[in-house]
């Protein structure tokens, strides 16, 4: 996890390289100009999510064995897609910007574990994918699990970091569908109702509704993995 200190300064990392690009890109009107300026500013407050979101599909294609781990950099992709992004401000959406945002990186995903592909295999055999290794159950999930059957608790990012903890609790997640993990991961974020509403193209009671399920969900999923692994 990223502490605040070092997260303000990828923010600025990021603002930077990205008023570069605006300013070696810029165009005659001043109204695109301001387009791609707000922009910009979006993609700044999208990064975490977005980077945590091309994480976890580069994490897919390395738990598939399509690619080893550590080949692709999510930091490096997420600047990328972020790049693509401003090169296709026209059609980026006021509303709905993060699942635009994601269409854009999966579409970056998948070309560059393309790319890699295809140079790993001209210059070895593709090396074998690395195992999840179960250790015993962390208390951290037990307490995941009380955290998420209690609908006005608050979700605290701390409780995801444990390694089998995350590992667990991404195997639920993945069950979710795309909008409702993207939404719920939103909220343990600390985005308010509003924010993600704007970001996802959703009404305020739209998000409530899905936070909600989704907390039952996971809760119920996770009950049910913890008693296969202690049987």
């Amino acid at each position: 996890m990223s502490l605040p200190g070092s997260m303000d300064v990828e923010r600025e990392r990021l603002l930077a390289r990205l008023r570069q690009h605006l300013e070696s890109t810029r165009g005659p009107q001043e109204e695109t100009s301001s387009r791609r300026a707000w922009l910009a500013e979006r993609l700044v407050e999208h990064y975490r999510p977005l980077r945590r979101f091309v994480r976890r599909e580069i994490g897919r294609f390395v738990a598939f064995g399509v690619l080893p781990a550590g080949i692709l950099d999510d930091s490096d992709v997420t600047d990328t897609v972020l790049v693509r992004a401003l090169q296709h401000w026209q059609e980026a959406p006021e509303r709905g910007l993060f699942r635009w945002l994601r269409r854009t990186a999966r579409r970056t995903v998948r070309q560059l574990v393309e790319q890699e592909r295809r140079r790993i295999e001209h210059e070895r055999s593709l090396e074998e994918p690395v195992g999840y290794q179960g250790d015993e159950w962390p208390d951290q999930v037990v307490r995941l699990i009380d955290i998420l059957a209690d609908p006005k608790a608050e979700i605290p990012e701390d409780v995801v970091l444990g390694e089998e903890t995350q590992r667990v609790l991404d195997e639920a997640l993945d069950r979710l569908p795309e909008t409702w993990r993207e939404v719920f991961l939103l909220k343990v974020d600390g985005w308010d109702d509003e924010q993600i509403a704007v970001a996802e193209g959703l009404t305020k009671e739209q998000v409530v509704r899905i936070v909600e399920a989704s907390r039952a969900f996971l809760a119920d999923l996770l009950r049910e993995r913890r008693q296969e692994l202690e049987t």
